[in-house]
């Protein structure tokens, strides 16, 4: 146990292999937020990631693509650094780069840093769970950015091959639900409907985005007590709100799927054949689940 207040649980005891030089550490916050702790003074580029164990499967059936919505928004202000580029700026300016991507359960943001600015990175990088502003006069200017991220995405063959995955799914399920989203359906529609895609955003991040639910690993050339003070000093003022991760009992694929044959014509000059196997969800026999 951790003297420090603000971790409930520490773990030294990481397996690792015996070639590996780098120290570990494991901690849970007392917010329940998961953290792995990476130290290696050798390093030549600090990195860190966080998980938020929700996707767009909980998109609303009004707003398909919400989810990867908020996830774009987050880059562009907090009530600390206010400026649209801010966070961006620091990291191209001192030798980092920083992406994110929203999946069926789990939304991931990360980046990388020259090592001796992990500090500010790390500080600006909490604000996307703290007090993002979600600028309304910037809405605008991300839409554009998902509805252009959907159109390469239609030229994309693993992208469409994807789709008709979900496509073939039962579609009362959240897994066939169209992930990206675009100006249709996060416009369009929801201004003839009269939803306020703001205010939406601001209650779908107020109800996910808790730490409970939230994993988040460090590498930095500091040692493991350093970094767990910056972890700690920064990330236990994520809140707590005991979100329970959604669990789908129902299979996306049922008997009446099974047995389909489906050809593509692809974009590129290509020839493959793709045999699938649905199985159940397998989770809760792994260790780490």
């Amino acid at each position: 146990m951790s003297t420090h207040k603000r971790v409930e649980k520490r773990y030294d005891d990481i397996v690792k292999s015996q070639n590996d030089d780098r120290l570990y550490r494991g901690l849970v916050l007392a917010n329940k937020m998961k953290v792995l702790l990476i130290s290696d003074s050798t390093t030549d580029k600090s990195a860190v990631a966080l998980d938020v164990n929700i996707g767009y499967m909980c998109d609303p059936d009004d707003l398909p693509g919400l989810a990867h919505f908020c996830e774009h928004m987050l880059f562009l202000g907090t009530e600390k650094y206010p400026q649209q580029n801010d966070y961006n700026m620091y990291l191209s300016q001192n030798g980092g780069a920083s992406n994110a991507s929203t999946h069926l359960d789990h939304t991931t943001y990360y980046f990388d840093i020259t090592p001796e600015k992990l500090g500010g990175a790390l500080d600006r990088f909490a604000q996307f769970f703290l007090k993002p502003l979600f600028t309304e006069t910037l809405t605008e200017l991300e839409l554009n950015a998902i509805n252009s991220e959907h159109e390469k995405n239609l030229a994309n063959d693993t992208w469409r091959f994807d789709q008709l995955d979900k496509s073939s799914a039962s579609s009362d399920h959240p897994f066939s639900k169209f992930g990206t989203g675009n100006r249709e359906t996060l416009e369009i529609i929801p201004k003839k409907k009269g939803i306020n895609i703001r205010d939406r955003l601001l209650e779908f991040h107020e109800k996910y985005y808790s730490a409970n639910i939230m994993s988040l690993c460090i590498l930095g050339k500091e040692n493991l007590d350093e970094l767990e003070n910056m972890v700690v000093d920064l990330f236990c003022e994520v809140k707590n709100k005991e979100v329970e991760v959604p669990i789908w009992p129902e299979h996306p694929f049922r008997v009446e799927h099974f047995c389909t044959k489906w050809y593509i014509v692809p974009i590129k000059d290509m020839r493959n054949l793709d045999i699938t196997f649905p199985l159940p969800d397998l989770q809760e026999y792994y260790r780490s689940a």
